[in-house]
């Protein structure tokens, strides 16, 4: 997040609103992002019937975010792989 031209959200995550800098052009993606979180957050809580204490369901969401990037990084790394083989053997029939 820049704290250039910045402006404040606030989100809720946890029953608790916080507040954060971003800019304008962050904004909505910022406020995706905590709802996700929040919803991953309750749901986590939900499925353990509330045993897992709030910061245990934080981590198990971060990492599940943190899988699922990672996950969305390696597909799009196979993706532009077979990408330029397509294109390789393009040129080639050229």
């Amino acid at each position: 997040m820049s704290a250039g031209n910045s402006n404040t959200i606030s989100v809720e995550i946890m029953g608790r609103q916080h507040q954060f800098a971003c800019s304008a052009e962050q904004e909505e993606g910022l406020k995706q992002a905590a709802s996700n979180l929040d919803f991953m957050f309750k749901d986590i809580k939900h499925k353990t019937n509330a045993a897992t204490n709030n910061e245990r369901a934080l981590l198990v969401a971060a990492l599940n975010l943190s899988y699922q990037l990672l996950s969305a990084k390696n597909d799009i790394a196979t993706y532009q792989e077979q990408h330029n083989r397509l294109i390789d053997v393009l040129k080639k029939a050229l």
